[in-house]
């Protein structure tokens, strides 16, 4: 069987306590219509509480993909942008071997400019190295809040699909 493309696996949407729940709806929802398999990601069981009262049950769970990266690996990674849940993430070492090993097996992770620091805090660099490997690559794509979701999102749409297309050549 053929390997996938990071275009063609799984991306994930961290999702965590404090989450800006619309800029997170769109997102997903449009890399879903684009067509592209996307799931959410809590750190824990139960639901979410996004940042003003909206809660989001994730679709998968860390504990899960534990073992499950093992066997198999996720185009991406999207961390949330707001500092609260980046805070809350930069203390789970789970998520931090989960992301590199992501990494290892050519993903992605994609940050904005907050993720930058909470990448450099688990010893992943914005090139994607890790622990002095060159493997995967980091993202950063930072998001102003001024600017629309929408072009936010085509630009990674792009930047994804450039990283599929020098994948398969």
């Amino acid at each position: 069987m053929p390997t996938k493309t990071v275009f063609q696996r799984c991306i994930l949407s961290v999702v965590a306590h404090g989450f800006d729940e619309a800029d997170t709806i769109r997102l997903i929802t449009i890399l879903r219509q684009a067509g592209l398999c996307v799931k959410s990601l809590g750190m824990t069981s139960g639901l979410v509480s996004g940042a003003y009262g909206i809660y989001l049950m994730p679709d998968l769970i860390l504990s899960d993909l534990e073992d499950l990266v093992k066997i198999m690996s996720f185009g991406a990674v999207i961390l949330p942008e707001n500092q609260p849940c980046l805070s809350r993430l930069e203390t789970d070492p789970r998520l931090h071997n989960f992301l590199r090993q992501v990494l290892v097996q050519g993903g992605q992770v994609i940050a904005g400019a907050n993720g930058r620091q909470f990448l450099k805090k688990i010893a992943v660099t914005a090139s994607g190295s890790v622990e002095g490997q060159n493997r995967g690559e980091c993202l950063l794509l930072p998001h102003d809040f001024g600017e629309p979701l929408e072009a936010f999102t085509r630009d990674l749409l792009y930047r994804i699909g450039q990283r599929a297309r020098g994948a398969t050549n």
